[in-house]
Formats: C-alpha cells, structure tokens, sequence
C-alpha cells in the first residue's frame, strides 16, 4: 500500500495531503495512527473546495473510499479529534 505521507497531529490539529485521483477507480485512503487510544478522522475533498467524503467515527484509524467521475486533484485532510500521535497516511487504488 502506497504510503503518501506521515506525520504528527494533536487535538484540534490537521494536516493536508494533496493526491491525483484517476476517474472511475475506486481509491481506499487509509489513516493509520500510532497511538490506537486516539481519535482521528478523514475529510476528502474536491480540486473546487467541495466535500466529497469522510470518516468521522470514534475509532483511532480512519477509512474512506472514492471512485471520483473524473482524473484529477483531490485533497485529504487528516484531523485529530482527540489526543495526538504520529500516523500514516496511504492511498490503494
């Protein structure tokens, strides 16, 4: 699994992570912390801003899977909810 980024976030942070996705394929995005006592969500968005999709669930990793109409821009924002840790972020198409 390809992995497109990593970091470190604390509560009431984000990171942005800028990805081409290819039309009529579904794309997975994983968000894998380290710390599973975490809370972090994943808010994906299209290149005019809009929100396409999210995973706002309690859990420490957070999932999402996009099959866009079109090959092109899409950003990721990875947020934390509740307590700070490093993670990964990875896309499978």
């Amino acid at each position: 699994m390809p992995v497109i980024g990593s970091g470190t976030i604390g509560p009431g942070r984000g990171e942005y992570f800028d990805v081409v996705l290819t039309a009529l394929t579904p794309h997975r995005v994983y968000v894998r912390p380290d710390d599973p006592t975490v809370d972090f969500d994943l808010h994906v968005y299209d290149e005019g801003g809009h929100l396409i999709t999210q995973d706002v669930s309690p859990s420490s990793d957070a999932f999402c899977v996009i099959t866009p109409r079109w090959t092109g821009p899409f950003r990721l924002l990875v947020t934390s909810a509740n307590g700070p840790s490093t993670y990964q972020i990875a896309v499978e198409a």
